[in-house]
């Protein structure tokens, strides 16, 4: 396990090399910490699933670049559109449909129960935001913790607690309430997760 603080200078090149190469890394978010691979690598999903212990019928998120990317990946709703507009970046996991010809070749193990449809957040994360500028894909990110237990708010829980991530980024979290989390379906949405959003 390598642990690199986020200020480092080669922090985001080391943390892109990693992914490239199917590792998973622990990052801190606008939440809390999370768990990230390269959301396109499906044996780095599936170790991902592994490693938390997490069941392969419980979807992963993805992390998006920005709003450019949601088109790319998910089907053309004027909801998702206004929701996006209005509260992204920020603490919101939004459920939408996938499009029929993803633009982005994501995993085909990243929500076995239902294969039409992923959650996705665009974050305010000080890491995140600089580690996009070099990372040109989609990442899957998980909670920093085993299913079931407690989420990690600090790098030193995630040494603690892990003994096969690959690469952890100390670094400061911004809010450790998770985001709210909603689906969209047609013209409607239902809130899956009360986080901090309200909307």
């Amino acid at each position: 396990m390598l642990v690199i603080n986020e200020n480092t200078l080669e922090s985001t090149k080391i943390a892109c090399q990693f992914l490239r190469e199917g590792k998973v890394i622990a990052i801190p978010t606008d939440t809390v910490y999370g768990l990230a691979v390269d959301a396109t690598n499906s044996q780095a999903v599936n170790r991902l699933y592994q490693l938390k212990k997490r069941a392969i019928d419980k979807p992963i998120a993805i992390f998006l670049k920005d709003k450019n990317q949601i088109k790319k990946i998910f089907t053309d709703n004027n909801l998702l559109d206004k929701i996006s507009e209005e509260y992204l970046p920020g603490k919101l996991t939004i459920v939408s449909k996938l499009r029929d010809n993803l633009q982005i070749n994501l995993a085909n193990n990243l929500n076995l129960n239902d294969q039409n449809y992923l959650g996705f957040r665009i974050v305010e994360s000080f890491f995140v935001k600089k580690l996009f500028e070099q990372f040109n894909s989609v990442l899957a990110v998980s909670s920093a913790n085993l299913s079931g237990q407690k989420v990690a708010i600090s790098a030193d829980e995630i040494i603690d607690n892990f003994d096969d991530v690959d690469l952890v980024i100390s670094g400061k979290i911004l809010d450790n309430q998770a985001s709210t989390v909603i689906k969209i379906e047609g013209d409607n949405y239902s809130i899956i997760r009360q986080g901090q959003i309200k909307l």
